[in-house]
């Protein structure tokens, strides 16, 4: 009796605690949240193991239910999170290309059409990861590489930054200091 008062206690402080993070934290709160709890149940189960002597307690089944449990939330949570980073990836996509539309763009704006093309091979990286091999590892990898590394923007810097030959051959063709 006293196995299921404690049970009883703990599920209701779990309930109250998930409520208030679920109300006020972040799908990264609720994550750490779920990791903490089954590593916490795992130092119980290791417990439990020892003190119930070969017998199988309800008590003890419980914690190794709620254990599952947690398992397959922290599942689900990481299946979440893939699906976030696969749809953010594609708003990224959708960005890059909504800039690169304007044929003009890398004359007017020579830094937002680099930074366009490195959030474009960023997204499509992201993606690739979900096509057959070789762009799962290698092209993916390499797309999403040059595009976190600011490839094309460092790019844009070297050839026609403000201390690149084109900057300096800009900067005295428009020079206004008569």
């Amino acid at each position: 009796m006293a196995d299921d008062s404690v049970i009883a206690n703990s599920l209701y402080k779990i309930k109250v605690w998930a409520t208030t993070l679920a109300s006020n934290g972040t799908a990264e709160d609720l994550k750490a949240a779920a990791t903490v709890a089954q590593e916490r149940i795992g130092y119980a189960l290791t417990a439990g193991e020892f003190l119930q002597n070969g017998r199988n307690s309800d008590a003890y089944q419980k914690l190794i239910d709620a254990n599952e449990h947690l398992g397959k939330i922290l599942e689900h949570i990481e299946k979440g999170e893939k699906v976030y980073k696969d749809v953010m990836a594609l708003v990224q996509i959708h960005a890059a290309i909504k800039v690169l539309q304007d044929d003009q763009v890398i004359y007017k704006d020579p830094q937002k059409a680099a930074a366009a093309f490195d959030d474009l091979f960023m997204g499509f990286g992201k993606i690739a990861k979900h096509f057959p091999p070789p762009f799962d590892s290698t092209i993916g990898e390499l797309l999403e590489q040059c595009g976190t590394l600011r490839f094309f923007s460092n790019m844009e810097q070297v050839m026609a930054g403000p201390n690149s030959n084109l900057g300096r051959a800009k900067a005295l063709l428009y020079d206004t200091r008569d």
